[in-house]
This record gives structure tokens, C-alpha cells and sequence, in this order.
């Protein structure tokens, strides 16, 4: 059985247009004119059943796809009405004549001109969608070139001059630690960039047992920090389709619950499934975001004035919108943080289909330890909760 697409709805508004032209030679008989009528109904639904084919070779995204197929047939809904219209103000003034004809070309004319403007419309959307993302991108480069690698060189190179007249082997091994320390950050921040550069050229999908990531992901940093008291409110199963690197955003707004506040902190995973998406749930009871940066997140652009910290938080913001899902960083009541992650049952690309994967392939998500089958488809005070990117 053929599923439903973008191009199956396409066809069927041609299929509807030439009905009509079908339906008005019919229902006017078989003169001349009426035949001429309706093959310039037929044939304005050829423009439509084109669409049918070249569609794929557009370049725009599955949502962006259906939203072409909603344009063409709301501007031939429209054309139509405004057919209507007319023919009521001529039969107001004792000139109607043809209204089959009339609303037939008119509705056919709307689905010709919404079929072929609609992807065009669809495409320059997604192109300044995708430059504006860019933009951000780049400006979360240049932020880490100024600031955090700059940072790290600094205190690495102070730490480091004169190392070589240091007669004091303790000290010499004391500064060499500590240059070591900065300069295994410096790698780490340079991965972490390239990894976020990764995830927004990734358009590919993957099939995750979502509550077996959650739990061994839980497990882990658990362990590592057995004195916080995680709650768990878990199905037996439930699996998604989402990014490839989706364990590693759960395990990052994980950390950023657990490891970057009190000793105190109580963090609650919730996994909740209703009639279209799936929600994952990460409450804790720490010192929260700032709006500044919530706010950032919000607007999906950072500028000198508004921007986060650390690289954290976008990771997980990007991991989550290139899947089609949505990401909120919310108060959570009375104190701390709320992450709520959406991923819908059917994901569908924000970016263009033509994404380039990244020439890693599976191996870049190779710190994602979940259970997992490869897709065929082709996409404040102190420490600052997503400092450590």
C-alpha cells in the first residue's frame, strides 16, 4: 500500500482538477465549446501532475514539502471562492452564465499557480532558515575562538614561560599538570565545536529504545556521582526515531542536572508518550539557566549581548530540531531547571533534504552507547551548567 507524501497530495489535486474539467464537459454536454472549456481545464492540471514529478528535485525538506502541497490547494481553494464571488455579483447584476465553468477554471488556475509558486516559496523559506542557523553557528565559532580557546592558551602558555629555568622539579611537574589540564580542555572545546558542526549536517535518522538511553545513561553518571538522588518515571519501553546523536544530548542534559550543582540536587527523568510525540522530562532542583540564556535558546541566535556560556546547551538544542522535535529550557517550580525534549512519532527534517552528512558517519556518535539500529533515511554564579563544553 502507498504511503501518504508530499507527491501523493500533489496528484491528487490534479486528479481533482481534471475532474473538474471531466465534470464540466459532462455536465454541459458535448459542443464544441464546452470541450474546448474543459481541455483548458485539463490542461491547466498538467502543471500540477509536473509538480508530481520534479518535486524531488527541489532540494526542501519533508515539512517543507507538505507545505506545498497546503499552499497549492488553499490557493486553489481561494481562486475558487473568488470565482464565486464574482459569478454572485453578476447574477446580482443579471449577467451570471457558466458557473461550472467558472469555478472549474478557477480552482484549476489556483492549484497550476499554487503548485509551481509553492516550492519556490517553500525553498527561499528554508534557505533563510538555514543561513540564519549558519549565522548562529558561526557566531558559536567565533565566541570559542575569542573566548574559550583564547582563554585556555593563555593560562596554558603563563603557566608554561620560563618553565625551562624552573629548577624545581616539583614545581616544573606542577606547572606542566596544569598546562596539560587547560590544553586537554582546549581539545575537548575544539571537539565539542566540531561535534555541534556535525549534528546540524546530519540529516540522517536512527531507532532508539528511548527508556534503555535513559537508564543507561542514568547508570553511568550515577555512578560517577553516587551521592545524587535521581528519580526515574520510566514505561517499560519506548522507542523513537530521532538523531544519531540523541544519547549524547540526553547524557548532556543529564550532566548539566547532576554535575554542575549542590550536592543536594534531586533530578526526576520522566518519559511520556501521547497521540504524536514522545516527551523526555530532566527536572532538577539547582541553580537553573538564566533567562539570558534561555532566551538565546528561544530565538536560536547568539549575539555579543545574549549567548550562552558553554556549548552544552546548543548541542542538545540542535540534536533535537534537526530531528523535526522541539527543545524548551524552562523554571522548574521552585527552583532549578526543566528540559522537556518533544520528539514526534513521525520526525521530519527542518533542513533541506540535500543535507551533507558528516564524513564521520556512525563513528562520530561513537560516545553513544545505546541500543540502537542504523536508518536508511537521508537527516550565574559559579560554574555554569553547560560550562564544561
Amino acid at each position: 500500500m502507498t504511503s501518504l507524501t508530499p507527491r501523493v497530495g500533489f496528484a491528487a489535486l490534479g486528479v481533482l482538477c481534471a475532474g473538474l474539467g471531466a465534470g464540466h464537459l459532462a455536465l454541459q454536454g458535448g459542443g464544441v465549446g464546452s470541450l474546448l472549456e474543459s481541455a483548458l481545464i485539463v490542461g491547466l492540471s498538467g502543471f500540477v501532475f509536473y509538480t508530481v514529478y520534479d518535486l524531488p528535485d527541489w532540494g526542501i525538506s519533508l515539512t517543507g514539502r507538505w507545505r506545498a502541497v497546503r499552499i497549492a490547494a488553499l490557493t486553489a481553494l481561494s481562486f475558487a471562492a473568488l470565482a464565486g464571488v464574482v459569478w454572485l455579483i453578476w447574477l446580482l447584476e443579471h449577467h451570471a452564465f457558466k458557473l461550472s465553468f467558472l469555478i472549474s477554471f478557477a480552482a484549476s488556475l489556483g492549484a497550476a499557480v499554487g503548485s509551481r509558486a509553492g516550492p519556490y516559496a517553500v525553498k527561499a523559506d528554508e534557505q533563510l532558515a538555514e543561513a540564519q542557523e549558519l549565522a548562529t553557528l558561526l557566531s558559536i565559532n567565533d565566541r570559542v575562538l575569542r573566548h574559550n580557546i583564547r582563554n585556555e592558551l593563555s593560562v596554558a602558555l603563563g603557566y608554561l614561560g620560563g618553565i625551562e629555568a624552573v629548577e624545581d622539579d616539583a614545581e616544573v611537574a606542577e606547572r606542566a599538570a596544569i598546562a596539560r589540564t587547560h590544553l586537554e580542555d582546549l581539545v575537548e572545546t575544539s571537539e565539542r565545536t566540531r561535534r555541534i558542526a556535525s549534528i546540524w549536517r546530519t540529516e540522517s535518522r536512527q531507532s532508539f529504545d528511548l527508556v534503555a538511553v535513559v537508564e543507561e545513561r542514568v547508570a553511568e553518571l550515577t555512578a560517577e556521582a553516587p551521592g545524587v538522588a535521581v528519580r526515574t518515571e520510566l514505561p517499560d519501553s519506548c522507542v523513537v526515531r530521532a538523531h544519531p546523536s540523541l544519547p549524547l544530548a540526553i547524557e548532556e542534559a543529564l550532566r548539566n542536572a547532576i554535575e554542575h550543582n549542590d550536592d543536594d540536587v534531586t533530578v526526576t527523568v520522566r518519559v511520556s508518550r501521547d497521540d504524536d510525540a514522545t516527551t523526555l522530562s530532566i527536572a532538577d532542583t539547582g541553580r537553573g539557566i538564566p533567562e539570558i540564556e534561555r532566551e538565546t535558546l528561544r530565538n536560536a541566535e547568539e549575539t555579543p549581548l545574549e549567548h550562552t556560556e558553554g556549548l552544552g546547551l546548543w548541542l542538545i538544542y540542535w540534536t533535537v530540531t534537526r530531528a523535526g522535535g522541539t527543545v524548551e529550557f524552562a523554571e522548574n517550580d521552585p527552583r532549578g531547571t526543566v528540559v522537556r525534549i518533544r520528539l514526534p512519532d513521525r520526525p521530519e527534517s527542518n533542513g533541506a533534504t540535500g543535507g551533507v552528512p558528516d564524513a564521520a558517519g556512525p563513528e562520530e556518535w561513537a560516545g553513544s552507547k545505546s541500543r540502537g539500529s542504523e536508518s536508511s533515511d537521508s537527516g550565574t554564579t559559579g560554574q555554569r551548567p553547560d560550562e564544561s563544553a
